[in-house]
């Protein structure tokens, strides 16, 4: 492996600002949550709440167990277990016969 190569970029898709603060962003990537600094990482995601692909620095993202020696992402993708929705259930009211309406 070339020296240069631990600079290059790793793009990560889904990612997620949980806060920021001027040097670093707490991201959370897959089911981590991990602090970056900013002047490791590039792309659109800069503040708390934006979502996204983050490019990180490959030697952060190997220090910070994001992926393995040969590059392959190491974190388990998040995975959402969506719940069925119960089905709704309608209820008869009924009105009162004895009661007159009030004019």
């Amino acid at each position: 492996m070339a020296p240069h190569d631990a600079d290059d970029l790793v793009a990560f898709r889904n990612v997620t600002i949980v806060r920021s603060t001027a040097p670093a962003l707490l991201c959370r990537i897959g089911n981590r949550s991990v602090w970056l600094p900013r002047w490791h990482v590039s792309g659109k995601l800069w503040c708390a709440g934006d979502r996204g692909t983050l490019l990180v620095r490959r030697w952060v993202a190997r220090e910070r167990h994001l992926i393995d020696l040969h590059g392959i992402p190491v974190v388990p993708p998040l995975v959402t277990m969506l719940r069925p929705r119960a089905p709704a259930r309608l209820h008869l009211v009924r009105r009162e016969r004895d009661v007159t309406p009030v004019a």
